[in-house]
């Protein structure tokens, strides 16, 4: 029996154009790291746009709307995300990364398809070459560097607590608790959290070292200090920060496509006993897709700070005398 007796062409074609994207992942991720097949814009953007275009084109000899052109390719992109998942290609950070792209480009693919569809009319079996769209964007891709963009980010709360007592905290801060963490979208999609900052006097001058979840370890050597005033120190991440499977490697810190270089933490006065906690970090993206990962990781970045901030905020304040 035909596939169609049970299921309506249309959907025979999305659960394909699925099928299409978890092979573009398998593909691209058998090509050596060097050539940055998974993080390429072939398969970042190419891919869901194929996958969305294959969708329509399966309603061709239906009376499809834009609507359908614009959504329909969103069930595709999201099937083949469970597909990543469950094959376990992708990991949950990268996947909630990378979910709001591959649907717009999903839309763009399924609109295209439906433009061409209407203008082709009676001769639309060759469209469905799309499917090889990004292969063939890897082939014209491969002369285009990538591109570093260095950015910082500033954040700041209002802590009733003393300098010296916010001082302490931030040199300090052992056996941090799940409870203790603001709810932070960063650990929602599976970033490690923080478990532990301490700061160690060493021949090297002073160093602090960071713990997280799932094993991740590294250190910082401190640059500046202005006791109970300012304190910056620079990471130093190795092959042994981020243990396998503690984050997905394209994302993880310190690699080839993000780092973070240093962070500040000021304190100021303000009325009342209180104390104003800034944090200033400057990290590095180095893609081809900028556009949307330099966006990407403000949000997440921020985010991340405004954690921070929070913890700190609630240990200050408790650890406050009275």
């Amino acid at each position: 029996m035909r596939t169609e007796k049970f299921l309506p062409p249309w959907l025979v074609w999305l659960i394909g154009g699925a099928v299409l994207g978890v092979l573009m992942r398998v593909i691209f991720g058998a090509v050596p790291s060097q050539v940055s097949g998974v993080m390429s814009i072939a398969f970042l953007v190419g891919t869901p746009t194929a996958a969305g275009a294959i969708t329509v084109y399966g309603a061709r000899h239906a009376s499809a709307s834009w609507a359908f052109a614009i959504f329909a390719p969103w069930g595709t992109v999201l099937l083949m995300m469970l597909g990543c998942a469950l094959t376990l290609l992708e990991g949950s950070i990268c996947i909630a990364l990378l979910t709001p792209l591959f649907l717009a480009c999903a839309s763009v693919g399924g609109v295209g398809m439906e433009c061409a569809l209407r203008a082709a009319k009676t001769r639309q079996s060759h469209l469905k070459a799309v499917a090889l769209l990004p292969l063939l964007i890897f082939v014209a891709e491969s002369g285009v560097d990538h591109r570093t963009q260095s950015r910082e980010l500033r954040s700041s709360i209002l802590i009733d607590a003393a300098p010296g007592t916010v001082w302490k905290e931030i040199l300090t801060a052992r056996a941090i608790q799940p409870a203790e963490l603001p709810f932070s979208l960063t650990h929602l999609i599976g970033v490690p959290r923080p478990v532990e900052g301490i700061h160690v006097s060493s021949a090297d001058g002073e160093v602090r070292y960071s713990k997280w979840e799932r094993g991740v370890s590294f250190r910082a050597v401190v640059t500046e200090r202005v006791e109970q005033k300012s304190i910056t120190w620079r990471y130093l991440f190795d092959e042994q920060s981020f243990p396998p499977g503690a984050m997905d490697e394209h994302v993880a810190i310190g690699g080839r496509y993000f780092d973070i270089g240093d962070t500040t933490f000021n304190l100021r006065p303000a009325p009342g006993g209180r104390t104003e906690l800034q944090i200033v970090a400057h990290y590095r993206v180095t893609t081809r897709i900028n556009f949307y990962a330099v966006p990407a990781a403000t949000i997440l970045g921020k985010d991340f700070m405004a954690t921070l901030l929070g913890f700190y905020k609630g240990r200050s304040e408790r650890a406050e005398p009275g």
